[in-house]
């Protein structure tokens, strides 16, 4: 489901055009290794931001895109939101709330 911020973006001729290229590129296949489904959907590799929505280098960069079915993109979603968390699960912060670095095994 795209967030509030994207919505514009997705609706758009733009996307549309690029994620028709994307899935014609790709022959309308899955581009996960061993999966011999029909694509679905397209993925940013690099997630879209609130800070990177206006940029089109993340956007509509074809090389930023990849046909997925739903089921592996809905894999590789949550494991970037697990790495993601993982990230900043394992960083500590100072009393001026700046990254610190901590010895290994330290919490």
């Amino acid at each position: 489901m795209a967030k509030g911020y994207a919505k514009a973006f997705y609706n758009s001729k733009a996307w549309q055009q690029t994620r028709e290229a994307v899935l014609k590129r790709d022959r309308y296949m899955c581009q996960c290794q061993g999966c011999d489904h029909v694509a679905e959907e397209v993925h940013h590799k690099i997630e879209i931001t609130e800070q990177n929505i206006n940029d089109p280098r993340i956007t509509l960069n074809m090389s930023n895109l990849i046909s997925l079915c739903g089921e592996c993109h809905k894999r590789i979603t949550r494991e970037a939101h697990r790495q993601q968390e993982k990230i900043l699960n394992d960083i500590v912060f100072d009393d001026n709330g700046y990254p610190i670095e901590t010895p290994p095994g330290v919490r």
